[in-house]
């Protein structure tokens, strides 16, 4: 687990013959990165050309399309499709384009006659009042204008006023201006000066009730058409939307296995396929291999000095944790996973900074709500949109889930460390605590300090194991004699913090003198002189774990600082009362926020930086194996 999976780099050699069906069960497999195949072997075996399946390009937009018209119907129903030729068949069962596509055609065109209905009404509510016929508001020389603002009637007064040529009629919200084409640009400007709305009167006829009644009866005949296009629509895609959907899939996967021929080398006889899989599933791209093609292939490792690329290998109950690794950086091939790790030791850093039981079950149960929020989204959500839109545009929904799911052990240790330190949201509940913050700080402090060293030399050890796997031996040596320096440096520090004495009499000092001496000169021998600007470092590193405390300590004064303004706040007058009931709720919610962020945040910072530094080199290539996601279809391929 704490190594990503053994990669071994392949080639298959497969009989021309049986090439689609190994490389659809190659697909359906997913365990294999198919590279460009080497020039040597493309030497040996000659040139040749793979067929270009232009129909399934055709076919595949042809389904895209139609799929986009069709209504979804979400349907557990699951299709396979054996052979190429059944699938052709299946999309030539399908014979509802040209009725989907008139059917689409009626509805836009339905939509754009409800929008000019939709605007009449509109126009005839602002020209409500006014008695003649409309057509007299439109001629080859006069423009109207329906005008509505807040300063109308000063509008009014500056048209008769400055433009002279123009018939003004005021109604009760609205007004209506006529005037000459000739100054339609005065009167725009005029308008733009008292930031009133415009809007042109069109070529009309009758009188407004009438405008008004057409255009609600012709509305009425508009959706009664709009629904009996939809009734339809509805109905063809309950029939077909499943199959069309499983077609578009299928399509879309035989584009991915044509698209991959670029990559292949492809001879007269035979096709060669060259990549990466993770050494355990060898005896099932084999067994694929040699079911597909009846035995006529070859398979082979190729020895190479390539770096493989990353597959992580986690168990499935810690793999959200990955994300905070590839967050940071994809670890090499060759080099520690420290995902689990991560596992272990985050949640401990988080816990202990909440400490408190209140603050952790808020943050379980937020935690346990989001994940069944996400799982089962609803149509219309209670929380503000401005908060949802700025939390989805920072994390994703995936994003959210996995930080919903990492916080839940974090906090199950902040609930069990609360019981210990009796704290619940600053409060205290009748009986003796274990342990109490306040007063055992100094242990604390110890403790902080002592987990800071754990964590750095386990750094330094994981990084001489990393060296030697890499055959680095000076710089594995190196390791070590950074994790004797450091343990050296951590014994003279506690001799000076317990004042015992430095001189020869302490043999535990001598001991110290001896690891540092002996460290750095193993470091300038593995690094040299330059690396030993890196050595106050390892101080400020370990120290950087005392943050534990600070962030625990700030949490529980502040609680305690609201829980008594509170509680004072209640013991005087009503009106202190209510004060201190909104300080209560507005200044734990505040310091809740800040304990989770604060724990979140430094609870990764410390093992970013004070661990992986000294072991981590990151910058690995992710693995990328050749297969696709089915929601819609099936493999047709059972392996074992």
């Amino acid at each position: 687990m704490l190594r990503p999976s053994k990669m071994t780099k392949i080639r298959l050699v497969v009989s021309r013959e049986f090439y689609n069906e190994v490389l659809s069960a190659l697909h359906d497999l997913g365990v294999m990165q198919i590279d460009v195949t080497s020039e040597e072997a493309m030497k040996l075996i000659g040139g040749g050309e793979v067929a270009s399946y232009k129909e399934i390009s055709d076919m595949a937009q042809r389904f895209r399309s139609l799929g986009g018209l069709l209504y979804p119907v979400h349907d557990d129903k699951r299709f396979v499709f054996e052979s190429m030729q059944q699938l052709f068949s299946e999309c030539e069962s399908v014979k509802i384009d040209n009725r989907v596509s008139a059917i689409k055609r009626e509805l836009d065109s339905i939509a754009a006659q409800m929008k000019e209905c939709d605007t009449e009404l509109r126009l005839a509510g602002k020209l409500n009042g006014f008695s003649k016929d409309l057509s007299v508001l439109h001629s080859s020389n006069i423009r109207s204008f329906v005008v509505t603002g807040k300063e109308l009637r000063q509008l009014c007064a500056a048209v008769k006023r400055e433009i002279g040529d123009s018939f003004i009629v005021e109604l009760d919200e609205s007004a209506i201006v006529s005037t000459s084409r000739e100054l339609e640009k005065d009167f725009g400007l005029l308008a733009e000066r008292y930031k009133v709305e415009l809007e042109a009167v069109p070529e009309l006829h009758g009188k407004v009730d009438a405008l008004a009644d057409g255009a609600k009866r012709r509305l009425e005949r508009l959706h009664a058409r709009k629904k009996a296009h939809e009734d339809e629509l509805h109905v063809i895609s309950e029939r077909w939307y499943p199959l069309v959907s499983a077609i578009r899939e299928q399509l879309d996967i035989e584009m991915e296995k044509q698209e991959i021929t670029n990559r292949i080398g492809v001879g007269k006889d035979v096709i060669i396929m060259e990549g990466w899989t993770p050494h355990s599933e060898m005896p099932r791209i084999r067994h694929a291999a040699d079911r597909m093609s009846g035995g006529h292939f070859i398979l082979e490792t190729i020895r190479t000095k390539e770096l493989p690329p990353t597959r992580l290998d986690n168990p499935v109950i810690t793999r959200f944790f990955e994300f905070f690794i590839r967050f940071y950086s994809l670890p090499r091939s060759d080099e520690i996973d420290p995902t689990m790790i991560f596992v272990v030791v985050f949640p401990i850093f988080f816990g202990f900074m909440v400490g408190d039981f209140g603050y952790g079950l808020v943050m379980l149960l937020g935690s346990l709500w989001l994940i069944h929020r996400l799982k089962h989204p609803v149509k219309r959500s209670r929380l503000p949109k401005p908060l949802t839109r700025f939390v989805t545009m920072i994390v994703g929904p995936d994003g959210l889930m996995t930080i919903a799911k990492a916080i839940i052990p974090g906090s199950v240790i902040a609930m069990v460390l609360g019981v210990l330190f009796n704290e619940y949201m600053g409060f205290q509940l009748p009986y003796t605590a274990p342990f109490n913050v306040l007063i055992g700080l100094p242990t604390l402090l110890v403790i902080a300090g002592y987990m800071g060293v754990a964590m750095v030399e386990f750094g330094f050890m994981l990084g001489f194991i990393n060296k030697i796997a890499h055959h680095e031996k000076k710089h594995a040596i190196a390791k070590l004699g950074w994790f004797f320096a450091a343990l050296g440096v951590v014994i003279f520090g506690l001799s000076v913090l317990h004042k015992a004495p430095l001189g020869v009499s302490n043999p535990l000092v001598i001991a110290a003198y001896a690891m540092l001496a002996g460290g750095i000169g193993t470091v300038l021998y593995g690094e040299g002189f330059g690396s030993l600007m890196e050595l106050p470092s390892i101080v400020s590193h370990i120290l950087s774990y005392v943050r534990l405390v600070g962030i625990l300590l700030t949490s529980v004064i502040l609680a305690g600082i609201i829980d008594l303004i509170f509680l004072h706040g209640v013991t005087h007058s009503l009106l202190l009362a209510v004060v201190g009931i909104i300080i209560l709720i507005v200044g734990q919610i505040f310091n809740l926020i800040i304990a989770l962020f604060e724990a979140g945040i430094q609870g990764a910072r410390l093992i970013y930086v004070e661990f992986f530094s000294k072991f981590y080199t990151g910058n690995g290539v992710p693995f990328r194996p050749f297969k696709s996601s089915r929601k819609r279809t099936l493999s047709r391929f059972k392996l074992e």
